[in-house]
């Protein structure tokens, strides 16, 4: 069985306008700087997809960037998310009440019209022929519904929600295995969910045929997405062979961070009182930041529900370094190159690039009509880093899971008697609690004895009763 290689510190630097937010959300909340980034950078993708594109090697593409976190429970997945993401929950509930107010107004312009029409079919129907009413009564619009956040959610629910809501959102969960494990992921809609999912991701129209054969077209809309998932959960994730060849995984930014569990120790002396008191200021500024974006009239065509941005052009410098970017990682997709297993991931690395350096340009200035050379070159090397991610998250097969099991087992030996024989019935009694029954027991033992990590010894006394079959761990490997 094949360990994860440990990856490579996040290149805080290069976090451009989020370098400061980021290490601010591990200052408050000790969990490993990757999570905040990750939570942050797609808070940022969602409040400004809906005002700009960005010019890549082969067009234009949407500011939308999609997340994968896998951390263990207790790594504070969620208390970062939830700090990170609380602007857009303040935003929201703030325009729910006024969309409230719009609905009702909505409800009376419609009744009026309904009546008016009505009397209007009446007359054209009456048998003299004679229209009362030339102009035709225009039905009202219906105002949009403010949900910027969509979790636990469907394709259909995705594409109901484009019927009236706001056609930029975040598919946002601190739960991905709920996602991942739930109707929208189960066998029969893996790929029709995968599909609709990477369609947003390259805003392309998104269709949907009803049961009476009507077909209804979104266009123009945008969509990011951030899942935080269990480490457990990866290994399926990974190893699913719909979410490689449809292209799910390879439109995904993906971070495994190293576990802080055990090193956050709670320190109550005046420089860390006032390292948090700074923390706190630096993410109140990122959540101005991010509510002036959201409080941005969206670029439309006319037409609220359908979006129209302009596009961020690169300057000359910017595009040089990321064709020298682009070239680069397309050598080392060839045979025997660093990347070659990934060449999915690998074949949109310059464009995730260039959506990123879009993101950092648009938080830094929302006028911007360009992206520097300044912020490329942080792009790049962030993207360089997620390639690392990519490399080390996607090279380990998946593993049967009585193997993890029994290395569990073998880890919890090594550390509670490295060195005095046990039996069955101590592990059922107080092994790990996953494990403690007899069956599952005497499988991974068998286990570990085939692999020679468990060595058979003489009968002894284990608890003060004699065993008939005794062993002890192997440490001396």
């Amino acid at each position: 069985m094949r360990s994860r290689p440990e990856g490579v510190p996040l290149p805080l630097a290069h976090l451009g306008p989020l370098r400061a937010p980021t290490q601010a959300l591990a200052d408050l909340t000790q969990a490993p700087v990757e999570i905040g980034a990750q939570s942050l950078l797609a808070v940022s993708s969602l409040a400004t997809q809906s005002l700009a594109d960005v010019e890549t090697l082969a067009g234009k593409a949407p500011l939308s960037l999609f997340f994968l976190t896998f951390a263990p429970s207790g790594e504070r997945k969620s208390s970062c998310d939830k700090l990170a993401m609380a602007p857009v929950q303040h935003w929201e509930e703030e325009q729910f009440t006024a969309y409230l107010h719009r609905r009702k107004t909505y409800e009376f312009d419609l009744e009026v019209f309904e009546n008016r029409h009505r009397k209007q079919v009446k007359a054209r129907s009456g048998g003299d022929g004679n229209v009362i009413e030339t102009d035709a009564p225009q039905a009202p619009v219906a105002p949009i519904i403010p949900r910027k956040v969509l979790s636990d959610v469907t394709y259909e629910g995705l594409l109901h929600h484009f019927e009236d809501g706001d056609p930029s959102v975040g598919i946002f969960s601190d739960e991905g295995g709920q996602i991942f494990g739930g109707h929208a992921m189960c066998k029969e809609n893996q790929l029709k969910t995968s599909a609709g999912l990477s369609k947003i991701w390259d805003g392309a129209p998104l269709n949907r045929t009803r049961a009476d054969d009507a077909l209804t077209t979104f266009r123009h809309r945008r969509g990011c997405l951030h899942l935080m998932l269990q480490t457990g959960v990866a290994e399926s994730v990974f190893a699913n062979d719909t979410f490689r060849d449809q292209g799910l995984l390879s439109r995904c930014l993906i971070a495994q961070p190293q576990s802080r569990i055990g090193q956050r120790f709670i320190s109550e002396g005046p420089d860390e009182v006032q390292r948090r008191a700074a923390a706190k200021e630096t993410l109140a500024a990122f959540h101005a930041m991010i509510t002036g974006l959201l409080s941005q009239p969206p670029r439309t065509n006319g037409n609220p529900r359908e979006l129209s941005p302009p596009t961020l052009e690169l300057s000359p410098e910017a595009r040089s370094m990321l064709v020298a970017f682009a070239n680069e990682v397309e050598r080392e997709q060839g045979k025997d190159g660093d990347l070659a297993h990934i060449t999915g991931v690998a074949s949109k690395a310059a464009e995730q690039a260039a959506r990123i350096a879009g993101v950092f340009s648009v938080l830094a200035d929302p006028t911007t009509r360009g992206v520097t050379a300044a912020v490329m070159l942080d792009a790049i090397r962030l993207m360089a880093w997620y390639l690392a991610e990519a490399q080390r998250a996607l090279d380990v097969g998946r593993v049967d899971p009585s193997l993890q099991m029994a290395e569990r087992l073998r880890v919890w030996l090594l550390e509670k008697m490295p060195h005095e024989p046990f039996d069955k019935r101590k592990i059922v009694r107080f092994g790990p609690a996953s494990i403690r029954d007899t069956k599952t027991v005497e499988k991974l033992l068998n286990i570990l004895e085939r692999h020679h990590w468990i060595v058979r010894v003489p009968a002894a006394q284990i608890s003060g009763k004699k065993a008939a079959q005794t062993w002890r761990v192997v440490s001396d490997v």
